[in-house]
């Protein structure tokens, strides 16, 4: 990712001001957890990687409709992995490892803010019942996702920001 177009942001609350408000909105419109947050990061950094936010389609509502692990926090680790990850698989686990600890900062701070990993524990639904996804969206549900989305993206940008502005 295009790290250098953090310095167009006069501070780190604007940065994080954009990522959250952006977030929020592009699913309120478009859902999709994983591909939402990946897609955000990626507008927000003026970064052209269709094949990345495409990847992350399959993660909403918890692997594919399944209600596992949340898609917001697979699309949090899919930009941390294309900002720290290993560039080439040849480097084994030494480059997994490089690149960690932001990664692990991520899911740290999400279970301790959650509770749950899966999507079924964080809704209480199953939304690949139709029944079932109708009446959380109506009770509010897409705002809590929303809402929930737009605070993991906050803070990885600010992770991001963080490590950024130190190099």
């Amino acid at each position: 990712m295009k790290l250098d177009n953090l310095r167009k942001y006069q501070n780190k609350e604007q940065f994080l001001s954009e990522i959250r408000a952006k977030t929020f909105e592009t699913e309120m419109k478009c859902h999709g957890c994983a591909q939402v947050i990946v897609q955000t990061f990626l507008d927000i950094l003026e970064e052209d990687n269709q094949q990345a936010s495409m990847a992350a389609s399959p993660f909403a509502a918890g692997l594919a409709l399944t209600g596992n692990n949340c898609g917001a926090a697979i699309g949090a680790l899919m930009v941390l992995g294309l900002v720290y990850g290993r560039r080439d698989v040849n480097e084994g686990m030494e480059g997994i490892l490089k690149g960690i600890r932001p990664m692990r900062k991520f899911m740290k701070y999400f279970e301790n803010k959650y509770a749950h990993l899966n999507c079924r524990d964080l809704t209480g639904t199953d939304l690949a019942n139709p029944q079932k996804a109708t009446a959380y969206l109506e009770a509010g549900g897409l705002e809590k996702c929303a809402t929930m989305m737009a605070d993991a993206a906050a803070f990885v940008a600010e992770l991001i920001y963080d490590e950024s502005m130190q190099s």
